[in-house]
């Protein structure tokens, strides 16, 4: 593969923001090399790592292909129904690499299982099986495990006992990876934060995110990936069908202003999805463009915005190979012209992206 060099251009390497310059590819990598076969004047624009976005729900070929033609480079899928279709979705040139939870957890006799359309095996009953659970997703290739915790008694919601999620996190940090828990209340964040998860996804719209429980992430070293666009489009789809619903999404951008001043890792994550029984459509790829800029209108710097979808979760996840501009990481790459770190708008302006080296726009 011929070397590619991104001349003249604003960097943003992941973590900081370095003094214009060159950046030099080939045979999918970044290299040290000034100069390349082939030159890009990049005057006038900012290159950036590929965005990760660390929460998505993936079917085809074509959420892939949108996403990456937004600079979206790799992407967390967040729960899946068949571990062979997700797989088919894997190591396609030009197109991101992905990482998957397979199925995730049930509390016991749940409908929302039954709605969502997931097999009878992603309940958990016992401690037993949240051990079996937790193996076979890994067995899979799980990057990391993921626990449902419903809100019991609303939408048929079910109660999922403290000690199963406790099973559940317990022999998945045994094997060292990740729990990650959807959770939409205080009640829910309560009960994931005693039993030890690691990553919160999504956050509450019907009342503030109580300062306690603020308090007690930041004590657990609780991440948090907020799906802000999600959480806005549920509140505006409700409030539709119903205005008198006490949902808001000030609450949502309060909390997430709450948590970030608290100092804990924010993620930036979508939730994107096609699914027929989601509350709201995200789009791939523009979702994360969108995120990005609800997390700086809830008080993150564009900088910290833009570490929310490279550096951090690529650090977090363990995915060393990317998430920032350096010698010898995969030439995962995103031009725009403007300056991001300074308005995050300019995120939208895509003038190139690359895969691996491979040239996606």
């Amino acid at each position: 593969m011929a070397s590619t060099a991104i001349m003249n251009v604003n960097i943003f390497n992941g973590t900081n923001i370095l003094k214009t310059g060159t950046v030099v590819f080939e045979d999918g990598l970044i290299t040290n090399k000034t100069n390349g076969e082939i030159t890009i004047d990049g005057t006038g624009c900012t290159l950036l790592p590929g965005l990760i976005d660390s929460h998505v729900h993936l079917d085809s070929l074509h959420d892939l292909e949108a996403a990456a033609h937004c600079g979206v480079t790799t992407m967390l899928d967040m729960a899946t129904r068949s571990a062979a279709a997700f797989d088919a979705l894997r190591n396609h040139p030009g197109l991101p690499s992905i990482k998957s939870c397979y199925l995730p957890a049930f509390p016991p006799n749940s409908d929302v299982r039954t709605k969502m359309g997931y097999p009878d095996n992603a309940e958990i009953k016992s401690k037993q099986e949240a051990i079996w659970f937790v193996n076979e997703q890994i067995s899979s290739g799980a990057a990391y495990i993921k626990i449902l915790l419903e809100e019991q008694g609303v939408s048929g919601g079910a109660e999922f006992p403290l000690e199963l999620i406790t099973a559940i996190v317990e022999e998945a940090h045994r094997q060292h990876k990740h729990v990650i828990a959807h959770a939409v209340s205080p009640i829910s964040y309560k009960v994931a934060i005693e039993a030890g998860v690691d990553v919160l996804t999504h956050i509450p719209f019907a009342v503030l995110l109580p300062q306690p429980i603020i308090d007690a992430m930041s004590a657990k070293g609780c991440v948090s990936v907020p799906t802000m666009g999600m959480m806005k489009g549920i509140v505006e789809s409700v409030k539709r069908q119903n205005p008198q619903v006490p949902f808001n999404y000030e609450f949502v951008r309060q909390s997430v202003a709450a948590i970030h001043k608290s100092g804990i890792n924010i993620m930036a994550g979508t939730d994107s999805n096609n699914d027929q029984t989601a509350p709201c459509a995200i789009p791939y790829g523009f979702g994360l463009q969108a995120e990005l800029s609800y997390m700086v209108d809830a008080g993150l710097t564009p900088v910290e915005a833009l570490q929310s979808a490279t550096s951090k979760p690529a650090d977090y996840f363990g995915l060393k190979d990317r998430g920032v501009i350096a010698a010898g990481r995969r030439a995962d790459l995103l031009l725009v012209e403007g300056d991001p770190t300074t308005d995050i708008q300019a995120i939208k302006n895509v003038k190139g992206v690359w895969i691996s080296g491979k040239a996606v726009i």
